[in-house]
């Protein structure tokens, strides 16, 4: 059976380069193919809050943005294949991410995106769209990102399905990090313990630890982790209270994925 492929959705051309470099030490990592993908939005696919409908102005000016955008991905695309020495598929689609994504379920690995909060109007659904859609884990790469992924790996401990889900789509990470750093906030040894009975056989020589958040929010508490450890992914199970429920009151996983300087490697 032909190895599914790792979607690389670069919704803009903010933070496509990172992308493109972390998504080619996923694809080494799980010698998987990358298959790249862009959406240009019609003013159609974007509702603003304060109106239920775009002006002709506006309409024109986002057609616009979305042209150039595409135009400036399709010349980042090139110069990098060029400067890899690859030739990867690309496949730029009209519409809206929410309803091009459904047609990857089942076809890709995982996929590798920008951090959402950061592109344009029209784009800040990529991974909801995503995660929800696909049913595939995600690697979030925010822009500006250049330490890699992968070598130097925390993980955000907590028994709860996504994060169990996660561990197993990331194996071969924890496996192969130099470094594996599993941290526990607020919680207690027995924890840890099961920790231990879960990611050991993994990676035998993971580190272990409880961390008191001292008035901080888990988010910030694993964020603080990371930057001490100098970490190059976070390893998280996202949205355990239901993705619903967190995009009405932020939880942890809405957090860390606004707030987060490094990849946040997630599953739900």
């Amino acid at each position: 059976m032909e190895a599914l492929p790792v979607l690389v959705l670069l919704a803009s051309a903010t933070g496509a380069a990172e992308c493109l470099s972390v998504a080619a030490k996923v694809g080494e990592t799980l010698a998987r193919p990358l298959h790249l993908a862009h959406v240009q939005v019609g003013p159609h696919s974007i509702i603003l809050p304060s109106q239920e409908q775009l002006s002709e102005y506006e309409a024109e000016h986002l057609a616009d943005r979305e042209q150039a955008d595409t135009e400036a991905i399709r010349t980042l695309v090139r110069n990098w294949a060029r400067e890899n020495a690859t030739d990867l598929p690309f496949d730029v689609f009209q519409g809206d991410e929410w309803r091009v994504m459904r047609q990857f379920r089942g076809k890709v690995s995982l996929v590798v995106l920008a951090s959402p909060h950061t592109q344009p109007i029209g784009h800040r659904e990529t991974l909801r769209a995503a995660l929800l859609r696909t049913g595939r884990p995600v690697v979030m790469v925010p822009p500006g990102w250049s330490g890699g992924f992968g070598r130097r790996l925390l993980v955000g401990w907590e028994d709860v399905p996504p994060l169990r889900r996660a561990i197993d789509a990331f194996t071969p990470f924890l496996a192969g990090a130099e470094e594996l750093e599993v941290v526990a906030v607020e919680q207690n040894d027995a924890s840890l313990d099961l920790a231990r009975k879960v990611i050991g056989p993994i990676a035998p020589a993971a580190r272990y630890r409880l961390v008191a958040a001292a008035g901080r929010r888990t988010a910030q508490t694993l964020l603080d982790e990371a930057r001490a450890c100098r970490s190059d992914g976070l390893v998280m199970g996202a949205f355990r209270r239901g993705e619903i429920l967190n995009w009405l009151v932020l939880g942890t996983s809405t957090r860390l994925i606004h707030d987060s300087f490094l990849p946040l490697a997630m599953s739900i």
